[in-house]
């Protein structure tokens, strides 16, 4: 019918949301451009997590606009859902589509309807992985965050219907799966009978150990009290069906701050959790976020935070300057930290979570380790490969879209380049 082009702003649900998108638009006999210039129809998925994410929407919305004068141009996701007038009065978008309105998609982007696709809650990244969307929505109420408002409160999806959508990403050849929600490690709270993550997991791996090729499983970002001892002995007698890999949000290493951001945790629980883990499941590769420069965040605040990162066995760190979100009651907290100082110690800190990176992938070299060869090509003609605990390295003749054994055999470019071999 026509060619479309998708951007996508934001975290991995939304991912998932633009490939549902990209699911109707097939159904409706368009075809994909890598070219918005080219594209008849152009689909923005925004992001409202930070002012960043705002301003980052509308400048995409004019630049595509600037690109294609003559293409309709349908903004949706979580901006669109929280400010559909400030997408609006650009004067450049055709159609906002808010997150309360999504079952108006299929029909404007030429699909079927919401429940007829038959990849429901999958999401593919490219043929061998996929995202499987297990949870929408959040419960939980820090002070800074405008995501519960936007995407409602945490909803499962059935168990059932999970274990369906699983086993058919199997059967065409996905060989990871990654479980995503906006609060993942909730799931089933809202099930009638109560259920946990782990319940799910066990069903995961019991119900796809009879494929030809059972996929690996890779958990989204999981909250602190989320993880328990059950989840990671399930990860450690599993592996390396479930990859030894968890992000678990920290925000602050300083009590004083976490009360303020309404965490529901302290930095002796989120040690503890770290050090578990560490402890528990081999290999594992662990992630953090960061926010620097909450309202009354001190420089002993600041310490707090840089000495618990150094002190515990993380991987990498995801680090935010924080920005005031309207309707929240972190916008009308007092003492706001200057933008200057705040961005310096985000860098402080982006440069501690580099270091950090560093030491764990050079910790790896040596290690025979599983992993999964994506589509993508080095420079060289070498294949980049995905270890199970969330290393990228580059193989020569691997096999691309299948899981195999690696050898990591050394760093390039200050550790920002892993090599292997087949081992």
């Amino acid at each position: 019918m026509g060619r479309y082009f998708i951007a996508t702003l934001g975290c991995k649900l939304n991912q998932f949301d633009s490939a549902r998108a990209e699911g109707w638009l097939r159904e409706g006999r368009h075809t994909p451009t890598d070219d918005p210039a080219q594209a008849d129809l152009i689909v923005l998925n925004t992001c409202t997590v930070t002012m960043k994410a705002d301003a980052d929407g509308r400048r995409l919305a004019r630049r595509l606009r600037r690109l294609n004068p003559h293409a309709r141009i349908i903004a949706t996701g979580c901006y669109a859902e929280r400010e559909p007038e400030a997408l609006e009065g650009l004067g450049v978008v055709d159609e906002v589509v808010g997150l309360s309105e999504r079952e108006r998609l299929p029909a404007l982007l030429g699909g079927k309807d919401a429940c007829s696709t038959a990849s429901i809650d999958l999401f593919f990244g490219d043929r061998s992985r996929a995202f499987l969307r297990v949870q929408e929505g959040c419960d939980l109420a820090c002070s800074y965050c405008v995501i519960p408002s936007v995407r409602g409160p945490s909803r499962s999806t059935a168990p059932e219907t999970i274990i369906a959508a699983a086993r058919r990403l199997a059967r065409r050849g996905v060989r990871e799966i990654s479980l995503t929600g906006v609060n993942t490690g909730s799931w089933g709270a809202d099930l009638q009978p109560r259920r946990e993550l782990c319940d799910l997991l066990e069903e995961l791996v019991e119900a796809l150990a009879g494929e030809a090729v059972p996929p690996r499983l890779r958990l989204n970002s999981l909250e602190p009290r989320t993880v328990n001892r059950r989840l990671l002995d399930l990860m450690a007698t599993a592996a390396p069906r479930i990859a030894p890999h968890l992000q678990i949000p920290l925000q602050s290493g300083s009590d004083a701050v976490l009360a303020r951001m309404s965490r529901n945790y302290r930095r002796h629980h989120y040690r503890r959790v770290i050090e578990q883990a560490a402890e528990r499941v081999p290999e594992i590769c662990l992630g953090a976020d960061v926010i620097t420069g909450f309202p009354g965040e001190s420089p002993e605040d600041h310490r707090q935070t840089l000495a618990l990162i150094e002190d515990l066995p993380l991987a990498y760190l995801h680090v935010f300057t924080y920005s005031p979100r309207p309707t929240t009651r972190a916008a009308e907290l007092a003492h706001p930290v200057p933008e200057r100082l705040a961005r310096a110690r985000t860098a402080e800190l982006r440069a501690l979570g580099r270091a950090k990176a560093r030491a764990f992938r050079t910790r790896a070299v040596g290690r025979v380790l599983p992993a999964l060869g994506l589509d993508a090509v080095a420079e060289d003609g070498a294949v980049r490969a995905l270890s199970a605990n969330y290393i990228e390295v580059l193989v020569e003749g691997a096999p691309r879209g299948e899981l195999f054994d690696l050898r990591v055999t050394g760093l390039e470019d200050d550790g920002q380049v892993v090599r292997g071999e087949m081992a």
